[in-house]
């Protein structure tokens, strides 16, 4: 979700410093940081697999199996 209150916003409706005061811009933004802290938690709480992990574990087991000769 993006903020899209400002992307027509002309003038006299929009001017220098809008963000300071414009009431919309400061209730979506709100919303939208709500939104990425939601996301954000959800993605720290799930473990991150990586094709590089799947070849650390793959390394380790071809090791520990190794003959000996």
């Amino acid at each position: 979700m993006a903020i899209k209150c400002c992307k027509d916003c002309v003038p006299p409706q929009r001017s220098p410093g809008c963000h300071d005061s414009c009431k919309q811009y400061i209730a979506e933004k709100a919303e939208y940081e709500e939104q990425k802290a939601k996301i954000k938690a959800i993605k720290e709480r799930e473990p991150n697999l990586t094709t590089h992990s799947f070849n650390e574990i793959a390394y380790a087991n071809c090791k520990r199996h190794k003959r000996r000769g």
